[in-house]
């Protein structure tokens, strides 16, 4: 005998099936299956679409019937909203996965201390070539012309 949560799952099943599938409306859907329209909304996952958001490169899904009808795919993880021409190939070139290193990997992994200090040191050195520009520029400017 099944338990609550295999029926669950078997119901939501069945409406994802039902709405992703078929023709019949909302309502008929629900009265198929004996349900609310807010229970049947509440069962509906959105239907991924196999391409990737151009922004993170998730993959993106069709919210509802209406959105992939109109084309209109989003992308749970960034919250991006656009139409298909607007969406990469999942996991295509577009798209840079980062590896993630740990200290086992033989990689330095920066703590955040560290990272502070890197940019200080890198902030010192970029101001430093500003002001060496300056005075380059400034004793040429100024050799030019004498007065």
């Amino acid at each position: 005998m099944k338990d609550t949560t295999e029926h669950m799952r078997d119901g939501a099943a069945a409406a994802n099936e039902l709405y992703w599938g078929s023709e019949y409306s909302v309502n008929q859907i629900a009265e198929q299956l004996d349900l609310s329209k807010g229970a049947l909304y509440g069962l509906i996952q959105p239907l991924p679409a196999g391409l990737g958001c151009p922004v993170c490169g998730e993959e993106v899904v069709s919210a509802n019937r209406t959105a992939r009808e109109r084309g209109v795919l989003s992308c749970a993880q960034c919250e991006w909203k656009g139409d298909e021409d607007e969406v990469v190939a999942l996991g295509g070139e577009d798209v840079a996965t980062l590896p993630v290193h740990t200290e086992e990997d033989g990689v330095v992994v920066l703590t955040p201390r560290d990272r502070g200090r890197t940019r200080t040191i890198v902030g010192g050195a970029l101001l430093g070539a500003a002001v060496g520009l300056a005075l380059v520029l400034w004793t040429r400017r100024a050799n030019r012309d004498p007065r």
